[in-house]
């Protein structure tokens, strides 16, 4: 089985333009399949950063990292992917999910967000068809909309998720799931499950999609330094999704009482600087960190359930940068993973 790599890469305030383009430059001649921009807001604009990637690629899938059916409207997010992929030359793919960073600071609630996600998803299909949508859902509404510009119908939708309900959604309506920070076999096979049990409630089957992985990453030669720089990630994601700890529940883990004060007072920039409190465990369930030896092993895990599609989200060890992780995982961990999951 041949693995399909894709990575997220993220623009942020320590990268120059010049510096992110010859990563997403690199990646594509490492062999990466896709390049998923990140859309951590008030960082640079996730669409403008797809656009440079793709004028600047010739091959590799561009896919959204990702889009959300609040802080954008989904008529908005229609017609941006719709123009990505014309000037990516038919490369771009819609990752859409819940979404939550920056939704303090603009005021935005995450209503409903399976709800939200499914509606969005007719919203966009309807405009992409080319049709006049006039849609009045339980959180989207559409009033007589359609695009000025011509748009490929079957543009790849992917659900990006950790959460039951919208792992749900996207085995009803979606045409790929990617299953996020899940990192090891029990997590990933409760997720599956999830996007099994929504696509038999829609009459599909699940070959009728295609499954990603989602999850953080760090490849060092000291493992502690590896480890110490997702835990940020992690940090984020437990605020995002409080009150609720349905996936942690279902790792099998327990947020620490001290932790769990700090994510209860709701203050997304107390979360990075109290990252050192998120336990080794949490690190080993929701994220793949270490040496490149250690990461192959947890990704073959994974692969021999018939995965094919890893991505990751490289994150940079205290004092380096992210381009390690993607040579590593390029030259080392893939045909590593495949040596041991054979053919």
């Amino acid at each position: 089985m041949g693995l399909k790599l894709g990575i997220g890469l993220h623009w942020d305030e320590n990268t120059s333009y010049d510096r992110f383009i010859a990563l997403a430059e690199e990646a594509e001649s490492l062999g990466y399949d896709q390049i998923w921009i990140s859309n951590e807001k008030f960082y640079r604009d996730m669409y403008v950063a797809a656009t440079a990637v793709a004028e600047h690629t010739r091959r590799v899938r561009i896919g959204t990292f990702v889009a959300d059916p609040y802080s954008h409207h989904p008529a908005l997010t229609a017609m941006a992917v719709a123009t990505l992929d014309e000037v990516s030359g038919g490369r771009a793919v819609l990752g859409i999910g819940a979404g939550g960073t920056g939704f303090p600071e603009m005021g935005i609630s995450r209503i409903k967000p399976a709800q939200a996600i499914k509606e969005a998803i007719l919203v966009i299909r309807e405009l992409w068809r080319g049709e006049t949508v006039d849609y009045q859902g339980e959180v989207i509404a559409c009033h007589k909309a359609r695009l000025s510009c011509s748009a490929r119908p079957d543009i790849p939708i992917v659900v990006a998720s950790r959460g039951d309900r919208v792992l749900q959604v996207g085995g009803e309506v979606a045409d790929g799931v990617m299953i996020a920070t899940y990192a090891e076999p029990n997590g990933f096979r409760h997720a599956l499950s999830q996007v099994e049990q929504g696509a038999r409630r829609a009459g599909r089957s699940m070959e009728e999609m295609t499954i990603f992985t989602r999850v953080d990453a760090c490849i060092s030669r000291d493992r502690r330094r590896a480890m110490d720089a997702v835990r940020g990630m992690i940090a984020i994601m437990l605020w995002t999704s409080h009150p609720s700890q349905t996936f942690v529940r279902q790792a099998g883990l327990t947020i620490p009482p001290e932790l769990e004060a700090i994510l209860a007072r709701r203050d997304y920039h107390l979360m990075l600087s109290n990252a050192h409190l998120i336990p080794d465990e949490f690190v080993d369930r929701f994220c793949w960190a270490g040496t490149a030896q250690d990461v192959a092993g947890r990704v073959a895990e994974i692969a021999k359930m018939g995965l094919e599609n890893i991505t990751f989200l490289p994150n940079p060890p205290d004092g380096g940068d992210i381009r390690e992780t993607m040579l590593e995982f390029a030259a080392t961990v893939k045909p590593m993973v495949e040596r041991i999951i054979g053919p």
